[in-house]
């Protein structure tokens, strides 16, 4: 037994020992020299402090770069710009060193280096070709997985020199986070990509190595948001095999189209559809089918709700929803309210910039589906809460995605019937639920005459009922 502490105690000690691993930030600047190096350099070091797992070492010596040199590291870190002066060796020591597993990353002007030597446009990724912007942008997470973005928000909004690259594919890198294009204008001068597709990082497997690319960092404050520092704590850490993340490319030209399964569009609380596919508006909508993002779960995390989740987008009659949850076989998504009794609803989804079919339907005053009902241990002359979904416009209207206020409360025009155990119920209120997006409450009295026990709850509004559930009445 002795013999076994003394080696707990040896191995406890050898894991303790272990030491970071290494880092070659290169910071040398042949062209443009940024002002924020500095602070990056420190940023750096306090990241790897922080983290305690890597140690970073700064330098603008080119001459490091030699198989020998790079030898000591696991991986290298390029803040760089301009035709850097490496010889013939020294940039096949680069691709061998990444090839043969370590890692290479890089930020901002890491694509605005090296033009006269194409392998490494391809090691990072793309080449810089101009930053139509800067100033304040939204920004969204497409892979909220990979150790650069776990954590982030699903989007969020910085300032920042917003570059475009071009020698850039989705075929050969899997995209961490995208440029939110309706937060710019578009038609500005020097905006040079035509699919609107602004990645602004990524990743990618080289070899048996693995690259990052991050297009932020102009700003010293870009460097000191906690957020960006999250950012790269995780990249490194996965640069240098210590986290592992998925680099697969996703989203290219080979991607197969989404898919709506036939008749799926339906109410996200009964889970049925309405006959001949009828649904309201403002209704809470579950879309089910395959390959509706291209890969990623995202759930929204804030209202407004964002209309685009893990890269994907819902479009009601060519017009973006707002959603609630994403994933490759489930969207949730919220209808909007201006839609009129009798119109047509084209449904599709687009995943990055491959897109669905349409699904048809047609708008209902009502199309009611139940939820959930608070009221387990009620007794008649109590009141219950059902929440769901499909009770149409609302006075005074909210926004779709938009959580109602609690002041004033928003009422639903069509006023429903409620049953429970068979026997119809005192409405006091109907409309939409406080703080939620497309989620209704209604507030029925149990009526007198039901014995304790289980009691069937329903809603039906504008001649149409809803699915039925259960609620288990007091003596």
């Amino acid at each position: 037994m002795k013999q076994f502490w003394v080696w707990l105690a040896l191995a406890a000690a050898s894991i303790a020992q272990t030491p970071p691993r290494r880092i070659l930030y290169v910071t040398h600047s042949a062209g443009f020299r940024h002002g924020s190096i500095e602070v990056s350099r420190r940023v750096l070091d306090q990241v790897a402090a922080r983290s305690g797992r890597f140690a970073v070492t700064a330098t603008e010596d080119l001459s490091l770069i030699t198989a020998s040199s790079l030898s000591g590291y696991d991986a290298v870190f390029f803040f760089t710009s301009g035709e850097l002066a490496l010889g013939a060796g020294q940039r096949a020591a680069l691709l061998d060193f990444v090839s043969g597993g370590k890692g290479f990353g890089g930020a901002h002007s890491a694509t605005d280096t090296l033009y006269d030597w194409p392998e490494y446009g391809e090691l990072i990724g793309g080449y810089f070709d101009g930053h139509p912007w800067t100033q304040e942008v939204a920004i969204d997470i497409e892979d909220p997985d990979h150790p650069a973005t776990r954590g982030s928000p699903n989007s969020f909004r910085i300032l920042d020199e917003i570059y475009q690259h071009r020698n850039f594919s989705r075929d050969r890198v899997r995209v961490l986070m995208t440029l939110d294009v309706g937060s710019v204008p578009v038609n500005v001068s020097g905006v040079n990509r035509t699919d609107g597709d602004f990645a602004l990082a990524w990743c990618r497997d080289y070899g048996r190595g693995r690259v990052f690319y991050t297009a932020l960092g102009h700003f010293d404050e870009t460097w000191l948001d906690p957020r960006f520092q999250n950012q790269l704590e995780g990249a490194l850490l996965w640069l240098v095999g210590e986290a592992p993340g998925n680099a697969s490319p996703r989203g290219g030209s080979a991607e197969p189209v989404p898919v709506i399964a036939r008749g799926a569009v339906v109410n996200a609380a009964s889970f049925q559809a309405a006959p001949e596919n009828l649904l309201a508006p403002g209704t809470l909508i579950s879309i089910f089918g395959e390959r509706l993002t291209t890969g990623s779960t995202m759930t929204a995390a804030a209202f407004p709700l964002p209309a685009k989740l893990a890269g994907t987008t819902v479009l009601v009659n060519g017009r973006p929803a707002p959603l609630l949850f994403a994933s490759p076989r489930q969207i949730n998504v919220q209808l909007p309210f201006d839609l009129g009794p009798g119109e047509p609803v084209r449904i599709s989804v687009r995943s990055v910039f491959q897109s669905s079919g349409e699904e048809a339907a047609r708008v209902e005053a009502s199309s009611p589906g139940i939820f959930a009902v608070d009221g387990d241990g009620r007794r008649p002359g109590d009141t219950i809460a059902i929440y769901g979904t499909g009770l149409g416009a609302v006075r005074p209207p909210v926004p779709p995605g938009v959580a109602a206020p609690a002041v004033p409360l928003s009422e639903t025009l069509v006023a429903p019937v409620v049953t429970i155990g068979g026997l119809r119920s005192e409405v006091p209120y109907s409309g939409l639920a406080p703080g939620f997006a497309g989620l209704y409450q209604v507030n029925a009295i149990v009526p007198p005459g039901l014995a304790a026990g289980p009691a069937a709850v329903r809603i039906e509004a504008g001649g149409r009922r809803s699915n039925e559930v259960s609620v288990r009445l007091a003596p």
